[in-house]
């Protein structure tokens, strides 16, 4: 046995091999080099795989919006509340309209008669209305999984050139509702006109 010792020893030497393992960089000084790679792989998946397996809907689906459409030459139109993907719930949602004024241009500083509908755990509200003046005032709540936020607006419409080929639906945000453009026409060859409520974040609008 003290004979073969001494032979292996002298060939190794030869041959510059290490009798043992080296180990490399910092990493290299806890584990052996074959095993770099893995606890690396092991870091990544403890690191990444709460993001990737992270539940709930993103933010960009639960934004809420205020679709708008209607048919020319329609006797009614059509008032949709819902999230940019149509299936997210609501913890609450409101859809008031207000009539009795005639359109000027801009949000009616008037008194106005409400009609008010409200919904609990739903993903869509809807109303048609036959008025060709109307004032648009909307919440959606949405409230899960720890994550809340307060979607609202107030917007005016009017049905201009009623019955015509180039019918469009005018609208003008009221003041509080910085986020949709001041005034706008969209024709109702178009089809729906969709518009974002303002997301006041989890305390709502002031």
């Amino acid at each position: 046995m003290e004979g073969e010792g001494n032979v292996i020893a002298p060939a190794l030497r030869t041959l510059n091999l290490p009798p043992f393992p080296t180990t490399a960089g910092r990493l290299g000084a806890v584990a052996p080099v074959p095993f770099v790679g893995l606890a690396a792989i092991l870091i990544a998946l403890i690191v990444f795989t709460p993001v990737l397996l992270a539940g709930g809907p993103s933010p960009l689906a639960v934004q809420a919006e205020l679709e708008v459409y209607r048919t020319i030459g329609s006797g009614s139109t059509e008032f949709d509340v819902h999230g940019v993907d149509p299936g997210i719930p609501y913890q609450t949602l409101n859809l008031s309209l207000g009539t009795g004024f005639s359109w000027t241009g801009s949000c009616p500083g008037t008194q106005l008669n409400w009609t008010y509908v409200n919904e609990t755990n739903e993903a869509v509200v809807n109303v048609l209305s036959s008025a060709t003046a109307v004032v648009v005032n909307v919440t959606a709540v949405y409230d899960q999984g720890g994550t809340r936020a307060v979607y609202s607006g107030e917007i005016a419409f009017s049905i201009d050139h009623l019955g015509a080929s180039n019918e469009a639906i005018l609208y003008a945000a009221c003041p509080w509702t910085p986020s949709v453009t001041s005034t706008g026409s969209w024709a109702v060859s178009q089809g729906s006109l969709p518009l974002p409520l303002v997301n006041y974040g989890a305390g709502g609008h002031p």
